[in-house]
């Protein structure tokens, strides 16, 4: 009953940052739409994106009872990116992003909510990027899973996780482009003796952009 309330607790609160992230994410929306009402388009340089994909993770955890199991398993990912004016042609933005397993594999499915910056660099349509993120996220395991000394079960652990990453968006129209994502996610866990995992997740998006590109400074 304990470990039930104690996943029904960690659950709520991971639910409740993903509202809080959708209600921060509906205020850049409209801050957008009034910046794009109150300005002429010339002197537009906010921009606000919004993108979703599949992501495929690899945990590299091994089986519940010690089998050959890896961790990986399918989940979708989506978040909202809100850009300023460029500096030195480099394009600075604040994301906030989240991600949901839809299949857990055989071991454990991740769901995470992480905020952060994100720097770009644009080559026409081609817009490669860096990024690092930190938020909250959670190891829910498909089965109760013993730590790597036998001593202790679990079927949930719920850390502090942060991910440096890379990837590119390759606009095919003025709004509507492909995603290519690779993030690198540090969860502090006790099933192994490490006492922390490094989970590789790679999206594959789609991503929308409101409103036009950005307007290149002149300074």
């Amino acid at each position: 009953m304990q470990l039930e309330w104690k996943e029904l607790r960690n659950d709520l609160r991971l639910r409740y940052y993903v509202y809080l992230a959708a209600l921060l994410c509906t205020g850049f929306a409209g801050a957008r739409s009034a910046l794009g009402q109150a300005l002429p388009t010339a002197t537009q340089s906010s921009q606000l994106s919004a993108f979703g994909g599949i992501t495929g993770v690899y945990t590299g955890l091994p089986g519940a009872y010690g089998g050959a199991a890896d961790g990986r398993n399918a989940s979708i990912t989506a978040g909202v990116t809100f850009g300023v004016r460029s500096f030195h042609s480099f394009y600075p933005s604040v994301e906030v992003r989240g991600t949901y397993p839809i299949a857990s594999g055989k071991v454990v499915g991740e769901k995470n909510i992480l905020g952060g910056l994100v720097v770009a660099k644009h080559f026409g349509r081609l817009q490669p990027y860096g990024d690092f993120f930190f938020g909250r996220g959670a190891l829910t395991f498909v089965t109760p899973y013993f730590n790597q000394q036998d001593t202790s079960v679990f079927v949930q652990t719920v850390s502090a996780v942060w991910a440096p990453g890379a990837g590119a968006n390759f606009f095919l129209t003025r709004h509507i482009g492909i995603k290519a994502d690779f993030q690198l996610e540090h969860y502090a866990t006790p099933v192994v003796s490490s006492g922390s995992i490094y989970s590789k997740a790679g999206t594959l998006g789609v991503i929308y952009r409101i409103g036009g590109g950005f307007k290149h400074s002149r300074r």
